[in-house]
């Protein structure tokens, strides 16, 4: 069963995102947390949606940004604001589950690292996210309503706020280790094996406490858009997630 939720922000903004039920009642949810220009429809959370459940465990997708009425936009929207409206929906489902697993792809690795990570129970970053090396020569800059906001050109072209990139660049695979340390709950690291974030992911694993696991996904690229690569991304996601549920 799929039901549409609709959260207030303390910014006068709404969250949008569905839950996904199955007819038994479970008392754990996993909450994913997309990446960036990422949506909560991608192929990894949708289909992890529709079969997580049958495994008895719930999931919530959300959208960090949207066209619906009352969603952020991304060029206003920085880490920090991704933060704060994933403690939100955390805060929302706390009372509800009794496990809360947390699961981020790319940037939303960074996210989750910067929210209030302690009051959930499990936590699995999905190829995260860190600048090794400064990327403020690469976007073009443009002016939009009177404020300066950065073009990504990946193909399509998406504007960005200059405070999201000064945010993301502080995640340069070294700085953010402290919170890595400061993780108290099952962490799971699983990278993409055709990815250059490998390296990166390995070291949070080192610096993180137990228990703890690392994966490569082989054959796989950033958005594990292979054959095959998706369903080995779930296995691992959802065998950790029961493990300590």
């Amino acid at each position: 069963m799929e039901k549409n939720i609709k959260l207030k922000t303390k910014d006068s903004h709404i969250i949008y995102g569905a839950l996904n039920t199955s007819d038994k009642k479970s008392d754990t949810l996993a909450v994913f947390v997309h990446g960036l220009t990422g949506h909560p429809n991608e192929h990894t959370f949708f289909n992890a949606a529709h079969q997580f459940p049958k495994k008895g465990i719930d999931v919530f997708r959300f959208s960090l940004y949207t066209g619906e009425k009352g969603g952020r936009k991304l060029s206003e929207c920085t880490i920090t604001t991704h933060a704060k409206d994933l403690d939100r929906v955390i805060s929302y489902f706390r009372k509800k589950y009794q496990t809360i697993a947390i699961i981020g792809h790319s940037l939303g690795s960074p996210t989750i690292l910067k929210s209030d990570f302690q009051k959930v129970d499990n936590i699995i970053l999905w190829d995260p996210s860190h600048l090794t090396q400064g990327s403020k020569d690469t976007p073009k800059t443009a002016k939009l309503n009177g404020r300066e906001v950065y073009i990504e050109e990946w193909g399509a072209e998406y504007l960005m706020n200059p405070k999201m990139t000064k945010e993301w660049l502080w995640f340069n695979g070294k700085n953010e280790l402290d919170l890595v340390q400061q993780i108290s709950v099952p962490f799971k690291v699983i990278t993409a094996g055709k990815g250059i974030l490998k390296e990166g992911g390995r070291l949070y694993y080192k610096y993180a406490n137990e228990p703890k696991d690392f994966a490569v996904i082989k054959g796989a690229g950033h958005t594990f858009d292979e054959e095959g690569a998706e369903e080995k991304l779930l296995s691992e996601t959802l065998s950790w997630i029961r493990k300590y549920s």
